[in-house]
């Protein structure tokens, strides 16, 4: 049996350490090295860098028995070319959902996307804590002042560093999380911040401790909120359909 893994999540190195523990073949495909990284050595699961288009990931998946979508939540394209890609070869897909966070709602202003967020910031003053990535860094731009006052924390990735230098960001945190509540709260005093704005990325991506620390020093705090995902199955899910559908 052979299964193919698209990983940008905690729960994807699970997961295929899961499929492992089964002894099935298993090709992991992740964007960067980081994700490599992350990935335990495995005996059945081999891990492969890159970004793919519809054409290879296709390509890639031809010869699996099933796909599992692990990748990140606001990973919305990736996640519609894996679908599309399995449509076309007649390949099982499977969506791996994030445990859903619990969404505060006293004090904290949600909105759908990073422009949205950005929005919110234009008519704001103080010191900002980016801890969205660095894929949509660019549109902070719009902020005035924002070479001074945004503070983003990255990936420590070559990527993610000509990103920041393009832009001119003064202050930059190179560091991989998640992140515990005393670090959060060391950052945030570090660089006087007023504002956090972060994803709702679930318990495993440190939510809850970035989100209790803000608070707990009086940040203000914008919250980009998944995107609604239909049709999705939870960890646990997901091993009982393997398990029930191959008889493992």
């Amino acid at each position: 049996m052979k299964a193919a893994v698209f990983s940008g999540t905690s729960e994807g190195r699970e997961i295929s350490e899961y499929l492992n523990s089964k002894k099935i073949i298993t090709k992991v495909f992740v964007a960067t090295d980081y994700g490599k990284d992350v990935m335990e050595d495995m005996e059945y699961v081999s891990v492969n860098v890159g970004r793919l288009d519809k054409k290879e990931m296709k390509r890639v998946i031809f010869d699996s028995d099933f796909v599992i979508d692990a990748t990140h939540p606001f990973a919305k394209t990736v996640t519609e070319n894996i679908v599309f890609a399995c449509n076309d070869m007649g390949v099982k897909y499977i969506r791996l959902l994030r445990d859903e966070s619990f969404v505060y709602k006293n004090g904290v202003i949600s909105v759908k996307s990073v422009d949205e967020a950005v929005d919110v910031l234009k008519n704001t003053h103080g010191n900002i804590f980016v801890s969205t990535g660095s894929k949509e860094l660019h549109k902070y731009i719009g902020i005035n002042d924002y070479k001074k006052r945004i503070t983003a924390r990255v990936l420590p990735v070559l990527q993610s560093k000509e990103k920041c230098e393009k832009i001119g960001l003064e202050n930059v945190i190179y560091k991989k999380g998640p992140f515990s509540y005393s670090e959060n709260i060391c950052d945030f005093k570090k660089y006087d911040i007023k504002w956090l704005v972060t994803k709702n990325s679930g318990e495993k991506g440190g939510f809850y401790e970035k989100i209790n620390s803000a608070k707990a020093l009086g940040i203000n705090i914008i919250i980009i909120e998944r995107p609604y995902e239909k049709g999705g199955f939870y960890m646990e899910e997901v091993k009982k359909i393997i398990n029930e559908q191959y008889k493992l």
